[in-house]
Protein backbone atom coordinates (compact mmCIF):
# COMPACT_ATOMS: atom_id res chain seq x y z
CA UNK A 1 0.00 0.00 0.00
CA UNK A 2 1.35 3.46 -0.91
CA UNK A 3 2.88 5.61 1.80
CA UNK A 4 0.67 8.39 0.51
CA UNK A 5 -2.51 6.63 1.58
CA UNK A 6 -2.77 8.64 4.82
CA UNK A 7 -3.29 11.85 2.87
CA UNK A 8 -6.60 13.69 2.56
CA UNK A 9 -8.37 16.85 1.09
CA UNK A 10 -9.88 20.40 1.67
CA UNK A 11 -12.82 22.99 1.20
CA UNK A 12 -13.61 26.60 2.35
CA UNK A 13 -16.23 29.00 3.84
CA UNK A 14 -16.37 32.84 3.81
CA UNK A 15 -18.00 33.42 7.20
CA UNK A 16 -16.32 35.01 10.20
CA UNK A 17 -16.82 33.61 13.69
CA UNK A 18 -16.00 35.97 16.55
CA UNK A 19 -13.74 34.83 19.35
CA UNK A 20 -16.28 35.84 21.99
CA UNK A 21 -18.84 33.39 20.58
CA UNK A 22 -16.38 30.54 21.04
CA UNK A 23 -15.48 31.71 24.54
CA UNK A 24 -19.14 31.91 25.53
CA UNK A 25 -19.59 28.28 24.54
CA UNK A 26 -16.63 27.12 26.60
CA UNK A 27 -18.07 28.80 29.69
CA UNK A 28 -21.58 27.43 29.29
CA UNK A 29 -22.83 25.03 31.91
CA UNK A 30 -23.03 21.41 30.77
CA UNK A 31 -26.81 21.43 30.91
CA UNK A 32 -28.93 18.31 31.00
CA UNK A 33 -27.55 15.13 29.52
CA UNK A 34 -29.00 11.75 28.86
CA UNK A 35 -28.34 9.43 31.76
CA UNK A 36 -25.34 7.18 31.10
CA UNK A 37 -24.69 3.72 32.50
CA UNK A 38 -22.66 3.41 35.68
CA UNK A 39 -18.88 3.04 35.42
CA UNK A 40 -18.20 -0.36 33.86
CA UNK A 41 -16.81 -3.18 36.00
CA UNK A 42 -13.68 -4.51 34.33
CA UNK A 43 -12.60 -8.11 34.88
CA UNK A 44 -9.06 -8.19 36.36
CA UNK A 45 -8.30 -11.54 34.72
CA UNK A 46 -9.39 -10.20 31.32
CA UNK A 47 -7.26 -7.09 31.81
CA UNK A 48 -4.26 -9.25 32.66
CA UNK A 49 -4.90 -11.17 29.44
CA UNK A 50 -5.16 -7.87 27.57
CA UNK A 51 -1.76 -6.76 28.88
CA UNK A 52 -0.17 -10.13 28.18
CA UNK A 53 -1.44 -10.12 24.60
CA UNK A 54 0.08 -6.70 23.88
CA UNK A 55 3.36 -7.70 25.55
CA UNK A 56 3.53 -10.85 23.43
CA UNK A 57 2.81 -9.03 20.17
CA UNK A 58 5.47 -6.41 20.89
CA UNK A 59 7.99 -9.08 21.91
CA UNK A 60 7.34 -11.01 18.68
CA UNK A 61 7.95 -7.94 16.51
CA UNK A 62 4.35 -7.75 15.31
CA UNK A 63 4.55 -4.06 16.22
CA UNK A 64 7.29 -2.07 17.93
CA UNK A 65 4.96 -1.15 20.77
CA UNK A 66 1.42 -0.44 21.91
CA UNK A 67 -0.38 1.81 24.35
CA UNK A 68 -4.06 1.30 25.17
CA UNK A 69 -6.46 3.04 27.54
CA UNK A 70 -9.91 1.95 28.74
CA UNK A 71 -12.10 4.56 30.41
CA UNK A 72 -15.66 5.62 31.04
CA UNK A 73 -17.01 9.13 30.42
CA UNK A 74 -15.17 10.55 33.46
CA UNK A 75 -12.41 8.22 34.67
CA UNK A 76 -9.45 6.25 33.35
CA UNK A 77 -10.03 2.59 34.18
CA UNK A 78 -6.98 0.84 32.78
CA UNK A 79 -3.75 1.69 30.96
CA UNK A 80 -1.72 -0.91 29.09
CA UNK A 81 1.76 -0.17 27.74
CA UNK A 82 3.96 -2.62 25.84
CA UNK A 83 7.13 -2.54 23.77
CA UNK A 84 8.97 0.46 22.48
CA UNK A 85 8.39 3.87 20.96
CA UNK A 86 11.91 3.49 19.59
CA UNK A 87 13.55 0.07 19.57
CA UNK A 88 17.09 1.28 18.91
CA UNK A 89 17.22 3.57 21.94
CA UNK A 90 15.01 1.40 24.14
CA UNK A 91 12.55 4.26 24.70
CA UNK A 92 9.32 2.63 25.98
CA UNK A 93 5.88 3.14 24.47
CA UNK A 94 3.67 4.87 27.03
CA UNK A 95 0.58 7.03 27.36
CA UNK A 96 2.61 10.22 26.74
CA UNK A 97 4.31 8.94 23.59
CA UNK A 98 3.48 11.18 20.63
CA UNK A 99 2.10 9.29 17.62
CA UNK A 100 0.71 9.99 14.17
CA UNK A 101 -3.04 9.38 14.51
CA UNK A 102 -3.77 9.74 10.77
CA UNK A 103 -7.52 9.27 10.12
CA UNK A 104 -8.37 9.60 13.80
CA UNK A 105 -8.00 13.28 12.84
CA UNK A 106 -11.30 13.02 10.94
CA UNK A 107 -13.59 12.93 14.03
CA UNK A 108 -11.76 15.97 15.47
CA UNK A 109 -12.37 17.94 12.27
CA UNK A 110 -16.02 16.86 12.31
CA UNK A 111 -16.36 18.21 15.86
CA UNK A 112 -14.84 21.52 14.75
CA UNK A 113 -17.37 21.74 11.91
CA UNK A 114 -20.29 21.02 14.24
CA UNK A 115 -19.11 23.73 16.64
CA UNK A 116 -19.40 26.18 13.75
CA UNK A 117 -22.81 24.77 12.83
CA UNK A 118 -24.01 25.35 16.40
CA UNK A 119 -22.78 28.93 16.19
CA UNK A 120 -24.61 29.53 12.91
CA UNK A 121 -21.40 30.18 10.99
CA UNK A 122 -22.19 27.40 8.50
CA UNK A 123 -25.11 25.13 7.70
CA UNK A 124 -25.11 21.44 6.86
CA UNK A 125 -27.14 22.21 3.74
CA UNK A 126 -24.70 24.82 2.43
CA UNK A 127 -23.19 24.03 -0.97
CA UNK A 128 -19.43 23.74 -0.81
CA UNK A 129 -19.31 26.04 -3.84
CA UNK A 130 -20.64 28.86 -1.64
CA UNK A 131 -17.25 28.75 0.06
CA UNK A 132 -14.95 27.44 -2.66
CA UNK A 133 -16.24 28.68 -6.01
CA UNK A 134 -14.13 26.12 -7.90
CA UNK A 135 -16.47 23.38 -6.69
CA UNK A 136 -19.28 24.93 -8.75
CA UNK A 137 -17.40 23.74 -11.84
CA UNK A 138 -16.70 20.20 -10.58
CA UNK A 139 -17.84 17.46 -12.96
CA UNK A 140 -18.92 13.87 -12.27
CA UNK A 141 -17.23 10.92 -13.99
CA UNK A 142 -19.54 8.78 -16.11
CA UNK A 143 -16.79 6.17 -16.39
CA UNK A 144 -13.78 5.55 -14.16
CA UNK A 145 -11.67 4.78 -17.25
CA UNK A 146 -10.45 7.13 -19.95
CA UNK A 147 -12.24 7.42 -23.28
CA UNK A 148 -10.82 7.49 -26.80
CA UNK A 149 -9.30 10.92 -26.21
CA UNK A 150 -7.64 9.71 -23.02
CA UNK A 151 -9.92 11.88 -20.92
CA UNK A 152 -12.25 10.80 -18.10
CA UNK A 153 -15.79 11.27 -19.54
CA UNK A 154 -17.92 13.47 -17.28
CA UNK A 155 -21.34 15.03 -16.78
CA UNK A 156 -22.47 18.09 -14.78
CA UNK A 157 -23.46 17.92 -11.12
CA UNK A 158 -27.10 16.97 -10.57
CA UNK A 159 -26.96 19.04 -7.40
CA UNK A 160 -24.19 20.80 -5.45
CA UNK A 161 -21.98 19.01 -2.94
CA UNK A 162 -23.07 20.04 0.58
CA UNK A 163 -21.28 20.22 3.91
CA UNK A 164 -23.32 17.21 5.04
CA UNK A 165 -22.11 15.24 2.01
CA UNK A 166 -18.55 15.88 3.17
CA UNK A 167 -19.31 14.85 6.77
CA UNK A 168 -20.80 11.55 5.59
CA UNK A 169 -18.27 10.73 2.84
CA UNK A 170 -21.05 10.79 0.26
CA UNK A 171 -19.70 13.73 -1.77
CA UNK A 172 -18.20 11.66 -4.60
CA UNK A 173 -14.71 13.08 -3.98
CA UNK A 174 -11.95 10.49 -4.28
CA UNK A 175 -8.83 9.59 -2.28
CA UNK A 176 -5.51 7.80 -2.81
CA UNK A 177 -6.68 4.22 -2.19
CA UNK A 178 -7.91 3.43 -5.73
CA UNK A 179 -5.15 1.62 -7.60
CA UNK A 180 -7.44 -0.01 -10.15
CA UNK A 181 -8.98 2.77 -12.26
CA UNK A 182 -7.81 5.66 -14.38
CA UNK A 183 -9.71 8.06 -12.15
CA UNK A 184 -7.90 6.64 -9.13
CA UNK A 185 -4.59 7.15 -10.93
CA UNK A 186 -5.57 10.77 -11.54
CA UNK A 187 -6.20 11.33 -7.81
CA UNK A 188 -2.85 9.72 -6.97
CA UNK A 189 -1.06 11.81 -9.58
CA UNK A 190 -2.72 14.98 -8.25
CA UNK A 191 -1.89 14.15 -4.62
CA UNK A 192 -2.63 17.43 -2.86
CA UNK A 193 0.03 16.80 -0.22
CA UNK A 194 2.77 16.19 -2.77
CA UNK A 195 2.12 19.50 -4.52
CA UNK A 196 3.33 22.88 -3.37
CA UNK A 197 1.20 25.82 -2.33
CA UNK A 198 -1.18 26.88 0.39
CA UNK A 199 -4.02 24.74 1.65
CA UNK A 200 -6.45 26.89 -0.32
CA UNK A 201 -4.48 26.37 -3.52
CA UNK A 202 -4.29 22.62 -3.02
CA UNK A 203 -8.03 22.35 -2.42
CA UNK A 204 -8.80 24.40 -5.47
CA UNK A 205 -6.75 21.89 -7.47
CA UNK A 206 -8.75 19.07 -5.87
CA UNK A 207 -11.98 20.71 -7.01
CA UNK A 208 -10.78 20.32 -10.59
CA UNK A 209 -10.83 16.50 -10.40
CA UNK A 210 -13.97 14.57 -11.42
CA UNK A 211 -16.19 13.05 -8.74
CA UNK A 212 -16.69 9.29 -8.62
CA UNK A 213 -20.50 9.65 -8.54
CA UNK A 214 -23.26 12.20 -8.05
CA UNK A 215 -23.33 13.65 -4.51
CA UNK A 216 -25.35 11.63 -2.01
CA UNK A 217 -25.44 8.38 -3.98
CA UNK A 218 -23.22 6.28 -1.72
CA UNK A 219 -20.41 6.17 0.82
CA UNK A 220 -16.85 6.43 -0.51
CA UNK A 221 -13.82 7.09 1.69
CA UNK A 222 -12.36 10.39 0.59
CA UNK A 223 -10.51 13.65 1.08
CA UNK A 224 -13.75 15.10 2.49
CA UNK A 225 -12.48 15.85 6.00
CA UNK A 226 -9.52 17.74 4.63
CA UNK A 227 -11.97 19.79 2.63
CA UNK A 228 -13.86 20.35 5.88
CA UNK A 229 -10.63 21.50 7.50
CA UNK A 230 -10.48 24.30 4.98
CA UNK A 231 -14.13 25.10 5.71
CA UNK A 232 -13.15 25.60 9.35
CA UNK A 233 -10.38 27.97 8.34
CA UNK A 234 -12.55 30.23 6.22
CA UNK A 235 -15.55 30.15 8.58
CA UNK A 236 -13.46 31.01 11.64
CA UNK A 237 -10.90 33.30 10.06
CA UNK A 238 -8.16 31.16 11.63
CA UNK A 239 -5.82 28.46 10.47
CA UNK A 240 -7.14 25.02 11.34
CA UNK A 241 -4.36 24.46 13.91
CA UNK A 242 -5.21 27.71 15.71
CA UNK A 243 -8.95 27.03 15.72
CA UNK A 244 -8.59 23.51 17.09
CA UNK A 245 -6.03 24.55 19.68
CA UNK A 246 -8.21 27.37 21.01
CA UNK A 247 -11.54 25.55 20.90
CA UNK A 248 -10.79 21.85 21.35
CA UNK A 249 -7.25 21.02 22.48
CA UNK A 250 -6.67 23.69 25.14
CA UNK A 251 -10.15 23.42 26.71
CA UNK A 252 -9.85 19.61 26.93
CA UNK A 253 -6.26 19.69 28.19
CA UNK A 254 -4.92 18.04 25.02
CA UNK A 255 -1.60 19.86 25.30
CA UNK A 256 0.37 17.39 23.17
CA UNK A 257 -1.96 17.37 20.16
CA UNK A 258 -0.97 19.35 17.08
CA UNK A 259 -0.61 19.25 13.30
CA UNK A 260 3.04 20.24 13.63
CA UNK A 261 5.91 19.02 15.77
CA UNK A 262 7.51 21.43 18.22
CA UNK A 263 10.31 21.25 20.76
CA UNK A 264 7.88 20.02 23.43
CA UNK A 265 6.50 17.01 21.59
CA UNK A 266 9.11 16.06 18.99
CA UNK A 267 11.45 14.31 21.49
CA UNK A 268 8.53 12.02 22.46
CA UNK A 269 7.53 11.14 18.88
CA UNK A 270 7.39 7.40 18.26
CA UNK A 271 9.51 6.04 15.45
CA UNK A 272 7.45 4.89 12.47
CA UNK A 273 8.06 1.26 11.50
CA UNK A 274 6.99 -1.05 8.69
CA UNK A 275 7.33 -4.74 7.75
CA UNK A 276 9.26 -5.25 4.54
CA UNK A 277 9.49 -8.07 2.02
CA UNK A 278 11.56 -10.22 4.37
CA UNK A 279 9.07 -9.83 7.21
CA UNK A 280 11.39 -7.83 9.43
CA UNK A 281 10.34 -4.75 11.41
CA UNK A 282 12.17 -1.77 9.93
CA UNK A 283 12.26 1.88 10.94
CA UNK A 284 11.40 4.42 8.25
CA UNK A 285 13.77 7.30 7.67
CA UNK A 286 12.78 10.87 8.42
CA UNK A 287 12.56 11.46 4.66
CA UNK A 288 10.11 8.58 4.26
CA UNK A 289 7.94 9.84 7.13
CA UNK A 290 5.62 12.00 5.01
CA UNK A 291 3.27 13.15 7.72
CA UNK A 292 6.21 14.37 9.80
CA UNK A 293 7.23 16.65 6.95
CA UNK A 294 3.78 18.01 6.05
CA UNK A 295 3.59 21.76 5.52
CA UNK A 296 -0.18 22.24 5.79
CA UNK A 297 -2.90 21.04 8.15
CA UNK A 298 -4.49 17.84 6.88
CA UNK A 299 -7.95 17.83 8.43
CA UNK A 300 -8.43 14.18 7.51
CA UNK A 301 -5.07 12.71 8.47
CA UNK A 302 -2.52 15.12 9.90
CA UNK A 303 -2.64 15.21 13.70
CA UNK A 304 -0.02 14.10 16.19
CA UNK A 305 -1.41 13.15 19.61
CA UNK A 306 -0.92 10.92 22.66
CA UNK A 307 -3.08 8.31 24.35
CA UNK A 308 -3.50 10.59 27.37
CA UNK A 309 -4.71 13.39 25.11
CA UNK A 310 -7.00 11.52 22.74
CA UNK A 311 -8.80 9.57 25.45
CA UNK A 312 -10.04 12.95 26.71
CA UNK A 313 -11.53 13.63 23.29
CA UNK A 314 -13.29 10.25 23.45
CA UNK A 315 -14.55 10.92 26.97
CA UNK A 316 -15.96 14.27 25.83
CA UNK A 317 -17.97 12.46 23.17
CA UNK A 318 -19.10 9.85 25.71
CA UNK A 319 -20.22 12.71 27.94
CA UNK A 320 -22.48 14.14 25.26
CA UNK A 321 -20.09 16.92 24.29
CA UNK A 322 -18.78 17.73 27.77
CA UNK A 323 -15.82 16.64 29.90
CA UNK A 324 -15.92 17.93 33.45
CA UNK A 325 -16.76 21.63 33.38
CA UNK A 326 -15.85 22.05 29.70
CA UNK A 327 -18.56 21.75 27.09
CA UNK A 328 -17.65 21.75 23.40
CA UNK A 329 -20.97 20.65 21.87
CA UNK A 330 -24.57 20.27 22.95
CA UNK A 331 -25.69 16.72 23.67
CA UNK A 332 -28.21 16.86 20.82
CA UNK A 333 -25.43 17.76 18.39
CA UNK A 334 -23.31 14.79 19.47
CA UNK A 335 -26.37 12.54 19.16
CA UNK A 336 -26.82 13.77 15.59
CA UNK A 337 -23.15 13.12 14.80
CA UNK A 338 -23.33 9.51 15.99
CA UNK A 339 -26.58 8.73 14.20
CA UNK A 340 -25.88 6.42 11.23
CA UNK A 341 -26.93 8.76 8.42
CA UNK A 342 -25.49 6.34 5.84
CA UNK A 343 -26.32 2.64 6.04
CA UNK A 344 -27.57 -0.32 4.08
CA UNK A 345 -27.09 -0.29 0.33
CA UNK A 346 -25.23 3.03 0.39
CA UNK A 347 -22.42 1.48 2.47
CA UNK A 348 -19.68 -0.80 1.07
CA UNK A 349 -20.63 -4.48 1.32
CA UNK A 350 -17.97 -5.29 3.90
CA UNK A 351 -19.16 -2.57 6.27
CA UNK A 352 -22.87 -3.19 5.73
CA UNK A 353 -22.33 -6.92 6.40
CA UNK A 354 -21.21 -6.18 9.97
CA UNK A 355 -24.01 -3.61 10.52
CA UNK A 356 -21.62 -0.66 10.34
CA UNK A 357 -23.03 2.63 9.06
CA UNK A 358 -21.58 6.13 9.11
CA UNK A 359 -22.50 9.32 10.94
CA UNK A 360 -20.70 12.66 10.85
CA UNK A 361 -17.05 11.66 11.17
CA UNK A 362 -17.60 8.26 12.80
CA UNK A 363 -18.38 4.70 11.88
CA UNK A 364 -21.53 3.76 13.84
CA UNK A 365 -23.00 0.31 14.46
CA UNK A 366 -26.61 0.30 13.29
CA UNK A 367 -27.24 -2.91 15.26
CA UNK A 368 -25.13 -5.38 17.22
CA UNK A 369 -22.36 -6.74 15.04
CA UNK A 370 -22.59 -10.36 13.91
CA UNK A 371 -21.15 -13.08 16.12
CA UNK A 372 -17.37 -12.90 16.23
CA UNK A 373 -17.24 -9.18 15.45
CA UNK A 374 -16.84 -6.82 18.44
CA UNK A 375 -19.51 -4.13 18.26
CA UNK A 376 -22.78 -3.18 19.96
CA UNK A 377 -25.62 -1.13 18.51
CA UNK A 378 -24.70 2.54 18.86
CA UNK A 379 -20.96 2.01 19.27
CA UNK A 380 -19.00 4.60 17.29
CA UNK A 381 -15.40 5.50 16.55
CA UNK A 382 -12.72 5.34 13.88
CA UNK A 383 -9.17 4.13 13.25
CA UNK A 384 -6.04 5.43 11.58
CA UNK A 385 -3.66 4.32 8.83
CA UNK A 386 -0.71 3.78 11.17
CA UNK A 387 -2.63 1.15 13.20
CA UNK A 388 -4.57 3.23 15.71
CA UNK A 389 -8.18 2.89 16.83
CA UNK A 390 -10.71 4.37 19.24
CA UNK A 391 -14.33 3.72 20.14
CA UNK A 392 -17.12 4.92 22.39
CA UNK A 393 -19.73 2.37 23.49
CA UNK A 394 -22.77 4.19 24.92
CA UNK A 395 -24.56 1.01 26.03
CA UNK A 396 -21.62 -0.05 28.21
CA UNK A 397 -20.16 3.41 28.99
CA UNK A 398 -16.79 2.13 27.81
CA UNK A 399 -14.36 4.39 25.95
CA UNK A 400 -11.17 2.93 24.55
CA UNK A 401 -8.22 3.62 22.33
CA UNK A 402 -5.10 1.83 21.19
CA UNK A 403 -2.09 3.31 19.42
CA UNK A 404 0.74 1.64 17.51
CA UNK A 405 3.01 3.07 14.79
CA UNK A 406 3.11 0.80 11.76
CA UNK A 407 3.04 1.98 8.17
CA UNK A 408 1.46 -0.86 6.17
CA UNK A 409 4.08 -2.83 4.27
CA UNK A 410 4.24 -6.02 2.20
CA UNK A 411 4.23 -8.29 5.29
CA UNK A 412 2.36 -6.16 7.83
CA UNK A 413 0.02 -8.33 9.89
CA UNK A 414 -3.53 -6.96 9.75
CA UNK A 415 -5.22 -9.41 12.12
CA UNK A 416 -2.72 -9.29 14.99
CA UNK A 417 -1.88 -5.59 15.23
CA UNK A 418 -3.66 -2.93 17.26
CA UNK A 419 -6.86 -2.69 15.21
CA UNK A 420 -6.98 -6.43 14.67
CA UNK A 421 -7.27 -7.31 18.35
CA UNK A 422 -8.25 -4.25 20.33
CA UNK A 423 -12.02 -4.07 20.46
CA UNK A 424 -12.43 -7.79 21.14
CA UNK A 425 -9.98 -7.59 24.05
CA UNK A 426 -11.65 -4.45 25.38
CA UNK A 427 -15.16 -5.93 25.40
CA UNK A 428 -13.90 -9.15 26.97
CA UNK A 429 -13.04 -7.06 30.04
CA UNK A 430 -16.79 -6.38 30.49
CA UNK A 431 -18.21 -9.50 32.19
CA UNK A 432 -21.81 -8.53 31.44
CA UNK A 433 -21.17 -7.90 27.73
CA UNK A 434 -18.08 -10.00 27.11
CA UNK A 435 -19.15 -11.07 23.66
CA UNK A 436 -15.78 -10.25 21.95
Amino acid sequence: MSTRAWLAAIVATPLLLTACTQQDRLQESPGEQAETPAAPRLDPDALAGFDARLDALAASGDRSGFVAILADDTEILHVSEAGYADIETGRPMDADTVVRIASMTKPVTAVAIMMLVEDGAISLEDPVSDYIPAFAETEVATSLQVDGTYEIPTEPLARPITIEDLLTHTSGIGYVFDYETNLGALYIDQDIYAMEGSLAERIEALAGLPLYFQPGERWFYSYANDVLGRVVEVASGQRLEAFMDANIFTPLGMDDTSFFLNEEIEPRLATLYTHGDDGSLTALSVEQDLIRNAEVEAGGAGLFSTANDYIRFGQMLAGGGALGDVRLLEADTVATMVTPHVQGERMPDGMSAINLGYGYGFGVYVADAPEGVPGHAGDFGWGGYFDTDFFVSPSTNLVGLILAQEQPGPTTGETTGARGIFRALAFEALPERGDG
